[in-house]
C-alpha cells in the first residue's frame, strides 16, 4: 500500500493536510485533519473503473462555507437534542430552539492532531482531540481517538474511542454521503438500500424523536429486503431524516448500473438514513450543482434524543469508562 499527503489549507496558524491511502490496486481513501473529513472514496465498478463515491470539496475554503457536514466526524452528539437540555445543563441551541450535530465549532469544524501507522496490508489515520468542558454546553473535558484504517481489501473501518473526567453525553457518527454511481454521475433514485431493521423511531415536524418506536412491517421504513430508493420515495415523498434501530448491525447499499456495493457492519444501536430530498443548493459537487438525492448518509449512531427517552441506550458517558464503538464498510462490485 501506498501513503501520501498533501497541504489542503489552513485554519489560523494549524496546516490543514490531506491524506491519501491507496491499495496496491488502485482503491484510494482520502481525509483531512479538518473535521475527520472523508473527502473520497475511489474504487471500481464491475468492469475496473475507479470512480469517487462519496461527495466532497475540492477547497478546504468550500468545507467551511458550504458543507453539510459532507465526510465529517460529528459530535459530541450527533442529531438533534430537543431544546438543547439535559438536565441542568443547556447545550448550544444551533438548530432553532434545538442542539444539533454538537454544536457550533463541533468535531467538524475544527482541526485535530493526526498521525499515521503504516502497516503492509492497511494504513491508519488516527485523530485526536480534546473537547474541553463546558464546549457547546457540554460538561467534563473529553478526549476523543477516530481512527480511519484503509485496507488492502478495500474495508473501512472506522473506530471511535473516548473517555471523560466528568459525567457527558457522547454519540457521534461519521456523515459520509454515499453515490455509488461514480462522480455523482447519476442520483441514488436507482440505489438499492437494505437495513436489517425491524423498528424505526418517530420523529416529529421537529425532526426530534417522539419516543415512539415502531414496527416498519407495512409502512416506507421497511427495508429488511433490498429496496429501490425510487420505490422507497414513493411511499415516502417527503424523504428520509430516519432513525432505525439495527437488529444484526447491518447495512447494505449498492447501484446495479455500476454493480458497486457497499456493506455496513456496526456495533451501534441504530442508524439514521438522510436521504439529502430537497437539498437543492448553489454549491457544486464534483461540478454538478448539488440537488435533491445527490447522495444519501448512513449515519451509524444511538438513537438521537437519547436523554429524553429513557427506553432508548444511555449516551452517557461516565468517569472511567471507555467509549468504544465500530463501524466497517466493505466496497465490492
Amino acid at each position: 500500500m501506498e501513503f501520501n499527503k498533501r497541504r489542503f489549507g489552513w485554519i489560523g496558524d494549524q496546516e490543514i493536510t490531506e491524506y491519501q491511502l491507496t491499495t496496491t490496486k488502485g482503491a484510494i481513501f482520502r481525509c483531512l485533519n479538518y473535521g475527520a473529513v472523508v473527502t473520497g472514496i475511489e474504487v471500481p465498478d464491475r468492469n475496473g473503473n475507479y470512480e469517487n463515491v462519496v461527495l466532497g470539496f475540492d477547497t478546504l475554503e468550500e468545507y467551511i462555507q458550504d458543507s453539510p457536514y459532507f465526510g465529517a466526524l460529528v459530535g459530541r452528539v450527533a442529531g438533534r437534542i430537543k431544546n438543547g437540555a439535559w438536565g441542568i445543563h443547556q447545550l448550544t441551541q444551533n438548530e432553532g430552539p434545538h442542539h444539533i450535530h454538537g454544536g457550533q465549532s463541533n468535531f467538524s469544524q475544527i482541526g485535530w492532531d493526526a498521525e499515521v501507522n503504516e502497516a503492509a496490508d492497511f494504513i491508519d489515520i488516527i485523530f485526536t482531540h480534546t473537547s474541553p468542558a463546558g464546549d457547546n454546553g457540554y460538561p467534563g473535558n473529553v478526549t476523543v481517538k477516530v481512527t480511519y484504517r484503509w485496507t488492502e481489501n478495500a474495508v473501512w473501518d472506522m473506530v471511535i474511542q473516548a473517555e471523560t473526567d466528568a459525567a457527558t453525553l457522547f454519540n457521534p457518527t461519521n456523515h459520509t454521503y454515499f453515490n455509488l454511481s461514480g462522480t455523482v454521475k447519476r442520483t441514488i433514485l436507482d440505489h438499492k438500500l437494505q437495513i436489517s431493521s425491524d423498528v424505526y423511531a418517530e420523529v416529529g415536524a421537529d425532526k426530534c424523536p417522539t419516543g415512539r418506536l415502531y414496527p416498519v412491517d407495512g409502512t416506507p421504513y421497511d427495508f429488511r429486503k433490498p429496496i429501490f430508493m425510487r420505490e422507497a420515495l414513493k411511499k415516502q415523498p417527503a424523504g428520509y431524516d430516519t432513525p432505525f434501530k439495527l437488529t444484526t448491525g447491518y447495512i447494505r447499499l449498492s447501484e446495479p448500473e455500476s454493480g458497486r456495493k457497499v456493506a455496513i457492519r456496526t456495533t451501534r444501536e441504530a442508524v439514521v438514513v438522510f436521504s439529502t430530498t430537497g437539498m437543492d443548493e448553489d454549491y457544486l459537487v464534483m461540478g454538478k450543482k448539488m440537488c435533491s438525492h445527490l447522495g444519501i448518509a448512513l449515519e451509524t449512531q444511538e438513537l438521537p434524543d437519547a436523554v429524553h427517552h429513557p427506553h432508548f441506550q444511555s449516551i452517557v458517558l461516565k468517569p472511567g469508562e471507555r467509549y468504544f464503538s465500530q463501524t466497517t464498510y466493505h466496497f465490492s462490485a
